[in-house]
């Protein structure tokens, strides 16, 4: 069984490593590959250094938000085992031949405290639906704030998609006042998975906070792009990030490519394109900022590491 599942990780990994390896050949078809590598090349180190710094804090209040979550449905661990989980998480999701991601990864770091394994999936799940209710929100603001910025071929569907994904999750809070949603397997998980949302966000003060990390999260995030910008040359308003960056964050949860590689430039330099910038920059910058992904990820990786040098209770 163990050997099925890592066969067909490994096919997973090959056929998404194929997908970005196919996407990026297809990008620097149609770039100067040699603009893009002296724009690397030339980048600021401290600049550099900077994004980093914002990357890493953004995952560690990241993880601190899943604190929060994670105890309002009575999970006790304390804080540092939420950092190293969440980190070793974002390690996992950097496009390792496993068949979990970073998600699954966090939740069975859960139940191996002795918690419910529903529970758990429902901490990471409604994590992820915060996090992405943030983005939706700081991105819907951005663009009706500099609404002349993008043509309204690209705006009014950005904006519909926004609204859309957001009545989405309001919905979800929802369901649990659905009497068909309190039996059945799948229904009936749908509504225990609305009650956990209600018992997380049931009063206005637990939302108002999670809301505000989840922003201050995406606003880490963006000023790691707006750093790496800066670093290849690219020297644009901070709103022009909170506009651009978002539909292409989104476009890369789509799990047909290794981390995102190559839906990531491919959405970044056609966004970029409508502004008019240089698209061998733009592209630097997506390299790049992918790079950054993956140093902020090692805490995890060293987190792992250790865990696997400790005995196991077999062992011991």
């Amino acid at each position: 069984m163990k050997a099925k599942i890592a066969d067909s990780a490994l096919k997973k990994f090959v056929l998404k490593l194929a997908v970005a390896g196919l996407l990026l050949a297809l990008i620097f078809r149609s770039v100067d590959s040699r603009s893009t590598a002296a724009a690397i090349a030339a980048a600021s180190p401290l600049h550099l250094l900077t994004a980093l710094f914002l990357q890493t804090a953004c995952n560690a209040v990241a993880a601190l938000r899943w604190r929060l979550i994670m105890a309002r449905l009575g999970f006790q661990q304390p804080t540092l085992f939420y950092l190293q989980s969440f980190f070793k998480g974002v390690f996992f999701n950097q496009g390792l031949p496993t068949s979990i991601g970073g998600d699954g990864i966090r939740i069975l770091d859960c139940i191996r405290q002795g918690n419910s394994a529903e529970d758990a999936f429902f901490g990471v799940f409604i994590d992820r639906v915060v996090g992405l209710t943030g983005l939706l929100l700081l991105n819907m603001t951005a663009l009706l704030l500099s609404h002349h910025l993008l043509p309204p071929r690209v705006e009014y569907p950005l904006l519909l998609i926004s609204a859309a994904l957001t009545a989405g999750l309001i919905l979800l809070f929802l369901l649990r006042k659905f009497s068909f949603f309190a039996a059945g397997k799948y229904l009936g998980f749908l509504g225990r998975l609305s009650e956990r949302y209600f018992q997380i966000y049931s009063s206005l003060s637990s939302i108002s906070l999670q809301l505000s990390l989840s922003i201050f999260v995406h606003l880490l995030a963006m000023g790691t792009f707006f750093m790496i910008g800066r670093a290849v040359g690219l020297h644009y308003a901070f709103y022009i990030y909170l506009v651009l960056v978002p539909p292409v964050i989104l476009l890369t949860i789509l799990p047909i490519s290794l981390a995102g590689w190559g839906v990531r430039e491919g959405a970044m330099v056609g966004f970029f394109l409508l502004i008019g910038a240089d698209k061998e920059s733009v592209l630097a910058l997506s390299l790049l900022y992918g790079l950054i992904m993956l140093a902020s990820s090692l805490p995890g990786l060293a987190v792992y590491l250790t865990e696997k040098q400790q005995p196991t209770a077999d062992e011991r």
